[in-house]
């Protein structure tokens, strides 16, 4: 049995890390159930287990199995039964997708639908608990199945009336999905599979609205992600699923169900798999499970219209295993130790409540979200240790909240508690109307707003200096009068650019320049270095970095506890690099040095004495 704890996966108390895949047999396609083929299932689940995955992700193509709202196909149930019962002879886990009418960018849409609201409709409502009771009690008793997902991005498949429930509905459907699926299957695990909008879209379902869930399912694929990602080798595309895994992870368990790479050749889509692959679980990934097993003969819906979608698979059609496969069988060689013990980090990069947005009318600004993905960008170049966070922070000595565009009452409790027991929170202005915390906070009081930037081009902080592009900010310039505040730093024309304000036994450093959403444009990351801005900011507040290198392209994640003498170090850059693994303690500091490939990972050692 699947249980969660503590953000992780355990199978029958121990620890369970789901790597594996999203199937659908090559010559049959999303018509699995109604060209149904036993012998190839089987023999496929045969060569997945073979090749040391652990799970597979079956989806339920909703109008197979429920040809009218009254109706459950039996010998569709059956076949759907088998699948699940011949994954589990072969040692292999089963994530169960519902509600499966989007997929590859086509509705395979129910006849009976009519366009009819999936989310409101009575009849469809009736249907959806029928179906989830009806898989749910065919599979009772398997005690392989992992999970039951209540839809594949599903979302998509009326993205208009989607968008216009609210918070609650979304809320009270899961809920009342997982409680049809739990009524048949007690104890069963439920997730709801989230493409990038859950993370960077305003809409109310996504990785902060989970309730009635147990595990926060989220989809890496770089071509379709905002944040200006250069290409499918850049730094910032293997840093994407890590960052989707960290930000779920602040509402959840994260599972990664689906994760690849489009319009590239082989050997960049391994390196893209490896490098995305460890970094998520190292960064607290439940699992990983690539897109998919094999490329497709199929020629039926979807992909008739899509036909690229055929050639996703980390085997080709005739079941040779493409580079990507190689890649992820190294991986799987050494799961076990890619997932750390952690403590909670020191540092904490916290993640408003609206950070998503949630709101088109003339007072709502546009979310945080692509501003907190550059946030942990930074934060990863700098080499500092932290966590994503959502809610109450706990016992940290710095806070990072970036390029805000809105802040609840909740949120200002938030950070203020934490400023009051010692932390520093450091805060960069997205929306001066809607996000700037207060002069009680800040110290300091905007006097009012500008459409030029002249004289606030850069930021100078002592003997450092940083480039500043207002063509990329969420809001106008603003200029800042200060009270009881210190400037830590100035624009160009001597202004305050950086401020700090003692807030009970911490302090509040703010900035209005969005830094970190002004670095929304390709190549400016890497060639601006406003990682080092980050660590002026943690050297204000006692933070040190341990586990260091100089190269800021390669992650570095450290391990506490037992595995505190093992770094991981992540190239998520295009190129090869030889550098060196330094850590740091009172003692002084040692270097191993290192040499890794393109999208390359190796583990980095260090005796008891050296840390």
């Amino acid at each position: 049995m699947f249980t969660v704890e503590n953000g992780r996966l355990l199978r029958n108390g121990s620890p369970f890390l789901a790597l594996g895949v999203n199937y659908q047999p090559s010559e049959a396609g999303c018509r699995i159930w109604a060209d149904w083929d036993p012998a190839t299932i089987h023999a496929d689940f045969g060569r997945i287990a073979a090749a040391g995955l652990n799970t597979v992700r079956l989806f339920v193509i909703w109008r197979d199995l429920q040809p009218s709202p009254e109706k459950t196909d039996a010998v569709m149930l059956d076949r759907i039964s088998d699948a699940v019962r011949t994954a589990g002879e072969h040692g292999l886990a089963c994530v169960v997708s519902l509600f499966t009418i989007w997929m590859n960018g086509q509705l395979l849409d129910l006849a009976w639908r009519n366009g009819r609201d999936v989310w409101r409709d009575s009849e469809l409502l009736r249907a959806e608990e029928e179906l989830a009771r009806s898989v749910a009690g065919a599979l009772r008793g398997c005690a392989h199945v992992l999970a039951y997902d209540l839809g594949d991005e599903l979302w998509n498949i009326d993205r208009r009336r989607a968008r216009s429930l609210t918070r609650a509905e979304v809320a009270d459907w899961q809920t009342r999905m997982a409680r049809a699926i739990r009524e048949e299957s007690p104890g069963a695990l439920v997730l709801q599979a989230n493409d990038l909008s859950g993370t960077f879209g305003s809409g109310p379902y996504g990785i902060d609205n989970s309730a009635g869930l147990d595990l926060v399912g989220t989809h890496g694929f770089p071509v379709w992600a905002p944040g200006s990602i250069e290409s499918t080798m850049s730094y910032k595309a293997t840093n994407l699923t890590p960052f989707l895994t960290q930000a779920a992870g602040a509402f959840g368990a994260p599972l990664v169900d689906e994760l690849g790479s489009y319009g590239v050749d082989e050997e960049v889509a391994a390196a893209y798999l490896r490098a995305s692959t460890v970094s998520a679980l190292a960064n607290g990934a439940t699992g990983v499970l690539v897109w998919c097993w094999q490329d497709i003969a199929s020629c039926a819906e979807p992909y008739r219209e899509r036909p690229a979608e055929r050639t996703a698979g980390l085997h080709r059609l005739d079941g040779t295993p493409k580079p990507a496969m190689r890649a992820y069988q190294e991986i799987l060689a050494v799961a076990g130790r890619l997932r750390p013990e952690r403590g909670p980090a020191g540092t904490a990069l916290y993640l408003p409540e609206r950070m998503r947005g949630q709101g088109d009318s003339y007072l709502d600004a546009a979310g945080s979200g692509v501003a907190a993905f550059y946030a942990y960008l930074l934060l990863k170049r700098s080499h500092l240790d932290f966590d994503v966070v959502s809610g109450q922070l706990g016992d940290r000595a710095l806070v990072i909240c970036p390029s805000v565009t809105r802040l609840t009452l909740a949120d200002l409790e938030n950070l203020t508690a934490s400023a009051l027991a010692g932390a520093v929170v450091y805060l960069s202005l997205g929306d001066h109307l809607h996000a700037f915390p207060g002069p009680d906070l800040v110290g300091a009081m905007i006097t009012d707003y500008t459409t030029s930037s002249e004289g606030k081009t850069r930021l100078h902080w002592g003997d450092r200096e940083w480039p500043l592009d207002w063509d990329r900010a969420p809001g106008p310039v603003t200029t800042l009068r200060t009270g009881t505040a210190d400037v830590l730093a100035t624009y160009t024309d001597g202004s305050p650019a950086v401020i700090s304000n003692r807030v009970g036994r911490g302090r509040f450093v703010f900035t209005n320049a969005p830094v970190e959403a002004m670095l929304d444009s390709p190549g400016r990351l890497a060639a601006t270095g406003w990682q080092t801005f980050y660590l002026c900011v943690a050297e204000f507040a006692g933070v040190a970095v341990t586990a260091d290198c100089p190269e800021p392209d390669v992650e570095i994640v450290p391990g506490h506890g037992a595995d505190a003498g093992r770094v991981l170090a992540v190239n998520h850059g295009d190129r090869p690099v030889r550098t060196e693994v330094v850590m740091r303690s009172g003692a002084g500091a040692v270097g191993r040095p290192i040499a890794l490939p393109a999208k390359g990972w190796a583990f980095v050692t260090f005796g008891e004495k050296e840390r």
